[in-house]
Protein backbone atom coordinates (compact mmCIF):
# COMPACT_ATOMS: atom_id res chain seq x y z
CA UNK A 1 0.00 0.00 0.00
CA UNK A 2 1.38 3.41 -0.80
CA UNK A 3 -0.12 6.43 1.14
CA UNK A 4 0.23 9.69 -0.18
CA UNK A 5 0.14 12.67 1.94
CA UNK A 6 -1.20 16.15 1.00
CA UNK A 7 0.02 19.23 2.54
CA UNK A 8 -2.50 22.19 1.97
CA UNK A 9 0.22 25.11 1.90
CA UNK A 10 -2.32 27.74 2.32
CA UNK A 11 -3.46 26.06 5.81
CA UNK A 12 -0.25 25.69 7.29
CA UNK A 13 0.67 29.45 6.35
CA UNK A 14 -2.66 31.01 7.90
CA UNK A 15 -2.08 28.29 10.94
CA UNK A 16 1.73 29.84 11.35
CA UNK A 17 0.18 33.67 11.10
CA UNK A 18 -2.67 32.91 13.33
CA UNK A 19 -0.25 31.37 16.03
CA UNK A 20 2.30 34.48 15.28
CA UNK A 21 -0.92 37.07 16.45
CA UNK A 22 -1.68 34.94 19.11
CA UNK A 23 1.84 35.26 20.83
CA UNK A 24 1.92 38.88 19.98
CA UNK A 25 -1.16 40.11 20.93
CA UNK A 26 -1.56 37.74 24.03
CA UNK A 27 1.48 37.61 26.05
CA UNK A 28 1.95 34.21 28.10
CA UNK A 29 2.36 34.75 32.06
CA UNK A 30 4.31 31.78 33.34
CA UNK A 31 3.01 32.65 37.38
CA UNK A 32 0.70 29.70 37.99
CA UNK A 33 -2.44 30.59 40.26
CA UNK A 34 -2.77 30.74 44.09
CA UNK A 35 -4.93 27.51 44.44
CA UNK A 36 -1.48 25.92 42.53
CA UNK A 37 0.38 27.89 45.23
CA UNK A 38 -1.37 26.63 48.27
CA UNK A 39 -1.28 23.04 47.14
CA UNK A 40 2.77 22.93 46.47
CA UNK A 41 3.12 24.90 49.73
CA UNK A 42 0.81 22.01 51.53
CA UNK A 43 2.36 19.37 50.09
CA UNK A 44 5.93 21.43 50.76
CA UNK A 45 4.95 21.86 54.36
CA UNK A 46 4.41 18.10 54.82
CA UNK A 47 7.49 16.89 52.99
CA UNK A 48 10.28 19.47 53.69
CA UNK A 49 10.10 21.27 50.57
CA UNK A 50 10.65 18.10 48.34
CA UNK A 51 10.86 18.45 44.54
CA UNK A 52 9.30 20.81 41.78
CA UNK A 53 6.29 21.99 44.38
CA UNK A 54 8.87 22.63 46.48
CA UNK A 55 11.07 24.72 45.03
CA UNK A 56 7.73 26.46 43.24
CA UNK A 57 6.27 27.39 47.22
CA UNK A 58 9.92 28.51 48.17
CA UNK A 59 10.37 31.07 45.11
CA UNK A 60 6.85 32.41 46.04
CA UNK A 61 6.77 33.01 49.28
CA UNK A 62 10.00 34.80 49.43
CA UNK A 63 9.44 38.48 48.03
CA UNK A 64 11.33 40.41 45.26
CA UNK A 65 10.52 43.67 44.24
CA UNK A 66 12.30 42.14 40.65
CA UNK A 67 10.59 44.87 39.13
CA UNK A 68 12.22 47.48 41.25
CA UNK A 69 9.12 49.17 42.24
CA UNK A 70 7.94 49.33 39.29
CA UNK A 71 4.83 47.40 39.21
CA UNK A 72 2.50 49.51 41.30
CA UNK A 73 -0.51 46.79 41.96
CA UNK A 74 2.18 44.53 43.02
CA UNK A 75 1.88 44.68 47.30
CA UNK A 76 4.94 45.39 48.87
CA UNK A 77 6.59 43.06 51.55
CA UNK A 78 9.51 44.45 54.50
CA UNK A 79 10.81 41.49 55.79
CA UNK A 80 13.64 41.21 58.99
CA UNK A 81 17.05 40.05 58.31
CA UNK A 82 16.36 36.37 58.23
CA UNK A 83 12.81 34.94 58.26
CA UNK A 84 12.77 31.23 57.64
CA UNK A 85 11.24 29.99 54.00
CA UNK A 86 8.86 27.44 56.49
CA UNK A 87 7.20 30.65 58.05
CA UNK A 88 6.74 32.48 55.06
CA UNK A 89 5.17 29.02 54.08
CA UNK A 90 2.82 28.90 56.66
CA UNK A 91 1.62 32.29 56.35
CA UNK A 92 0.89 32.28 52.89
CA UNK A 93 -0.78 28.88 53.51
CA UNK A 94 -3.33 30.13 56.80
CA UNK A 95 -3.89 33.11 54.28
CA UNK A 96 -5.02 31.51 51.15
CA UNK A 97 -7.27 29.57 53.08
CA UNK A 98 -8.61 32.46 54.62
CA UNK A 99 -8.91 34.33 51.53
CA UNK A 100 -10.05 32.24 48.95
CA UNK A 101 -10.92 35.13 46.61
CA UNK A 102 -7.20 35.17 46.09
CA UNK A 103 -7.11 31.53 44.59
CA UNK A 104 -7.77 33.04 40.80
CA UNK A 105 -4.96 35.58 41.38
CA UNK A 106 -1.39 35.14 40.11
CA UNK A 107 0.79 33.41 42.75
CA UNK A 108 3.45 36.30 43.05
CA UNK A 109 0.48 38.69 43.59
CA UNK A 110 -1.23 36.50 45.72
CA UNK A 111 1.74 35.96 48.46
CA UNK A 112 2.60 39.04 48.43
CA UNK A 113 -0.99 40.18 49.12
CA UNK A 114 -0.85 37.91 52.22
CA UNK A 115 2.86 38.50 53.17
CA UNK A 116 2.45 42.72 53.28
CA UNK A 117 0.02 42.25 56.40
CA UNK A 118 2.37 40.40 58.18
CA UNK A 119 5.56 41.92 57.00
CA UNK A 120 4.30 45.40 55.82
CA UNK A 121 6.52 48.22 54.51
CA UNK A 122 6.58 51.15 57.09
CA UNK A 123 8.44 53.89 54.65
Amino acid sequence: MNYKIYINKTLSMMACVGLVQLVLNNPVMASPAAADLLQACELSLNNGFEGIEGDMCIWYVTPCDCDYGKVNDMPKVCLPESVPVETLARAVVAGLRKRTELHAENADFAAAAILSRVYPCNQ
